[in-house]
């Protein structure tokens, strides 16, 4: 396949919190942005921490999508930086020390746990996180109805490039962590990629559920008590309308038969991704990773 880092072409300086018809949707996905700002830069570092153990010759190609992966990651963090600056302002004073604790939390796990245990936190983020692919392209077109592009796009272009490298931090994890002896592939295999699957959507929640919290605070403090009732219903109506698929997805996560290159691809992603790449309408630019000789 080709290897190719794609550099959107978005203008967030007129997008605002509110970008969405749906308070609540907008405003759980703003909540979700909170997440890349901080973890890919970490994971980027526990990458290359990794790399450095693999076999140059054996590993060639683990280790060129590797890299390929961590590029992608590189655009997707400096994207969610800047649209976050639409909500990280006075407006919203807890948005940032929330993130900057998670940022912290992250950076003390690198240097003070396993590398194999920060490869499982990855890898959980990767394949728990990864539930919400088809969630986004097939099941919000009722949420989508008016929002501003600006954040479809963006959050387009990062989902559709979380499926395409769906792959890398699995495979890494288990050359790394779950091969050797029937002991090691068993419990690294499954039951310590699992740890880090809970681990990653347990402590990556609170800091989602804590941003998201705080952003509905702010504006429910200037509704009217059935303005606010509304609100409270459409948010508890978004979650339930999602629950049970989330759920049926994670499902296959946990399954010790877990193969993230089993995923089937969401609908219109090719298209949608062309957009980004070189040539397309949303392209700032794109690299073409060249095959390892």
């Amino acid at each position: 396949m080709d290897y190719i880092v794609r550099i959107p072409d978005i203008n967030y300086e007129e997008c605002f919190p509110k970008w969405a018809p749906n308070l609540e949707f907008a405003m759980t996905w703003n909540s979700f942005s909170i997440l890349p700002a901080y973890l890919e830069p970490y994971l980027i570092k526990v990458f290359n921490e990794a790399k450095a153990l693999l076999d140059p010759a054996k590993d060639a190609a683990l280790i060129e999508q590797v890299e390929w992966f961590c590029a992608q990651e590189g655009q997707h963090y400096r994207q969610h930086i800047m649209f976050n600056r639409v909500f990280q302002t006075p407006r919203y004073p807890e948005v940032e020390p929330i993130g900057r604790q998670y940022g912290k939390d992250l950076e003390n796990f690198r240097k003070s746990r396993s590398l194999i245990f920060n490869l499982a936190y990855v890898e959980g983020f990767e394949s728990g996180g990864g539930v919400f692919y088809r969630r986004w392209f097939e099941d919000f077109d009722e949420y989508r109805k008016g929002a501003r592009e600006e954040a479809l796009l963006l959050f387009d272009w990062h989902m559709g490039e979380e499926f395409e490298h769906r792959e890398v931090a699995f495979k890494l994890y288990m050359r790394l962590a779950a091969t050797g002896n029937v002991f090691r592939r068993i419990w690294y295999g499954y039951f310590y990629r699992i740890y880090g699957v809970l681990k990653t959507m347990g402590h990556g929640g609170q800091c989602i559920d804590a941003v998201r919290r705080h952003l509905l605070d702010v504006e429910r403090r200037e509704m009217s008590p059935p303005e606010a009732k509304a609100s409270l219903a459409r948010e508890a109506a978004f979650s339930k309308s999602i629950f049970w698929k989330v759920l049926g997805d994670l499902i296959v996560v946990l399954s010790p038969f877990y193969n993230p290159a089993n995923k089937p691809a969401p609908a219109g992603i090719e298209s949608m991704l062309a957009n980004f790449a070189k040539g397309g309408k949303h392209a700032k630019g794109s690299q073409r990773r060249a095959p390892r000789t």
